[in-house]
């Protein structure tokens, strides 16, 4: 199963003329491309997100987990198929004399390992991190970073000599200048 089409892949490099009898590389072998990369993305995805696809209503049928995923994940999907694909087609166009291509076909691996990397949860490196950033794509259940607050509190140090926490909205029962009891 592929994420991206010829079409998206051959888009990559402007000057590539597709449709033309002596086109080269033919669509037969960016499909190749397409399909290699689907491969690895696969790969991840059912290695990452096994427990969501093992889960209710998908019940281990990956086919039927990929089939489920927002537009978002698809987006996702096709970018980093996309980029893969032009990454190999670029190396093929820069072996017929395309200078230019060459530079693209770099340029959209460097954009492929990072995206795999993400979409894999591993670093530069190649070193596992706690969470991938599309992570909350794959799995509703998946850690999701938030810039909310985990600790709310009020440090003390910076806060005028006898204020209490309820003079702030705090609900702490204590405040660093509270006597209770005294």
């Amino acid at each position: 199963m592929s994420y991206t089409t010829v079409n998206e892949v051959a888009g990559m490099f402007p000057t590539f003329r597709r449709g033309t009898p002596q086109q080269n590389p033919p669509d037969s072998l960016i499909q190749t491309y397409i399909d290699d990369v689907a491969g690895d993305i696969d790969a991840v995805l059912q290695r990452r997100f096994n427990e969501a696809v093992q889960a209710a209503p998908f019940n281990g049928s990956f086919v039927a987990w990929v089939a489920a995923l927002s537009g978002d994940a698809e987006n996702v999907l096709e970018r980093v198929n996309r980029y893969g694909a032009a990454a190999q087609l670029g190396q093929t166009l820069a072996s017929f004399g395309v200078a230019a291509a060459r530079e693209l076909s770099e340029d959209c691996f460097a954009h492929y390992g990072d995206l795999l990397n993400e979409l894999n949860a591993r670093d530069k490196s190649g070193r596992p991190t706690a969470s991938g950033l599309y992570d909350h794509l794959f799995d509703s259940l998946a850690r999701t970073e938030t810039p909310r607050p985990g600790l709310e509190a009020i440090a003390g140090g910076d806060q005028p000599r006898g204020q209490t926490p309820a003079e702030t909205g705090s609900s702490q029962v204590f405040g660093k200048f509270d006597r209770r009891g005294t």
